[in-house]
């Protein structure tokens, strides 16, 4: 007992003289000289593992000076879970718990670290609180806190319990949870995820913590549909076309569920872009309107891609995108400028090669004179060569069959490996192969 009496005389001595920066003592001194003691007091009780002993001068300290520093209810919640995991009655568990998140409570009101604050409390709350449904609605007011105060910053710790928690509540109660608002958090905590994963977070541990999340969102059946969203959001959406957050769940939930074929999905994916454009949802609705003929509008947006592109593998595909749609719309010699293009960005890209052979090899009727057999087929030579860079065997198969025979290279006093020009819109130099 005389060491540890001579042990907090030397830590109190050692706090007055030291531990002045960042601590808020009481005025009066001989409170003061008091707080001081307690402090140094309940550290050497933990320090030899006296876990109930040093409630007592903690307890001082939280009634005497609250707010001297943030390490006595740190170092409060560490004891009260150290106490509880030794073994107590039933009882006495809910009061400490109940005591841990009054010391969180503390913190917020005597200290500037809300957000972290918050954090922690929330993940502190989950862990005992998690299998009782009617701390449910109190788990959900604190993550809703946390995520608000942290946005992005949310500790990797608190990713999937938010969602276990959202559906564990839906199933326990689903008129307080109901499913868009547990879609609504499901939603939240990807988006957190990809700008965690986007600012050099960690992918793997990210990509794990989403494959949970959407797990736990799996867990309570099928709830995300395509007739969900169309009855419950489709609606609401379509009485106000501005209103960006339903537009954003439309897009984000017909992907997930794979509803992207529904014209809704465009309906709320043009209102996303015109609030937040990018190149990736350019070229998602570029393609969503090439799928469903309306070629104008996919012409629009793969030049919207294209002026958003950052990288060469990004104007490629923009580019390709303007020749497929340009050959939909019968327009042939921009089709192949565009291919052309998309090649100078890519170069060697099979599909642009493959396409302008398409473009020669469908255009036999048009551009046959009747006057050549030779020369009317030689769009497919063209489109051999063509589909030879793209590495298309079958293609280069078919155009093969389609080459002129050698009896119609003869009777036209032709030679094989005699080079032609061909006309029409093609305007390219072949040479001349039998079939």
């Amino acid at each position: 007992m005389k060491q540890l009496f001579v042990y907090v005389y030397a830590l109190v001595f050692s706090t007055l003289t030291f531990a002045q920066n960042g601590w808020i003592w009481p005025e009066d001194e001989a409170l003061k000289n008091k707080a001081v003691e307690q402090e140094a007091y309940y550290k050497v009780l933990l320090a030899q593992s006296n876990l109930e002993e040093a409630m007592q001068p903690l307890n001082w300290l939280y009634t005497n000076n609250p707010q001297l520093n943030p390490s006595i209810y740190i170092n409060g919640v560490k004891n009260l879970n150290n106490i509880i995991k030794a073994g107590v009655d039933a009882e006495r568990k809910v009061r400490l718990q109940d005591s841990i998140l009054w010391m969180y409570d503390m913190r917020l009101e005597h200290f500037e670290n809300d957000a972290s604050t918050m954090d922690r409390k929330a993940f502190e709350a989950f862990k005992m609180y998690y299998n009782k449904p009617d701390k449910y609605p109190m788990l959900a007011d604190l993550y809703a806190k946390a995520y608000e105060l942290n946005g992005p910053d949310i500790s990797y710790f608190n990713l999937n319990p938010y969602m276990m928690l959202a559906s564990r509540y839906y199933k326990s109660n689903p008129n307080e949870m109901p499913a868009e608002k547990v879609l609504d958090i499901h939603t939240l905590i990807s988006d957190v995820i990809d700008q965690q994963r986007r600012a050099g977070g960690k992918v793997e541990r990210l990509d794990k913590e989403q494959a949970k999340v959407d797990g736990f969102l799996g867990s309570i059946g099928d709830v995300l549909n395509c007739d969900f969203i169309e009855s419950q959001l489709v609606p609401k959406f379509r009485e106000n076309p501005s209103d960006i957050t339903t537009a954003k769940k439309i897009f984000s939930y017909s992907v997930r569920a794979k509803c992207t074929d529904r014209h809704y999905f465009l309906e709320a994916s043009e209102t996303v872009y015109a609030s937040q454009p990018t190149y990736e949802l350019a070229k998602v609705l570029a393609g969503k309107y090439l799928a469903s003929g309306e070629y104008e509008n996919s012409m629009l947006y793969h030049s919207k891609a294209l002026e958003m592109s950052s990288v060469d593998k990004e104007k490629s595909d923009a580019l390709l995108g303007l020749a497929i749609t340009s050959n939909k719309l019968g327009r042939k010699i921009i089709a192949r400028k565009h291919a052309y293009e998309a090649l100078s960005f890519v170069p060697n890209n099979p599909a642009a090669y493959n396409l302008i052979g398409n473009l020669y090899f469908t255009s036999f009727n048009e551009c046959q004179a009747g006057e050549s057999r030779v020369i009317d087929r030689a769009v497919y030579l063209a489109a051999y060569k063509m589909y030879e860079r793209a590495g298309n065997n079958d293609q280069m198969k078919a155009s093969k069959e389609q080459f002129p025979s050698i009896e119609e290279i003869f009777n036209e006093n032709y030679e094989e490996g005699q080079t032609i020009t061909i006309g029409c819109w093609i305007n390219e130099t072949v040479t001349i192969q039998r079939r």
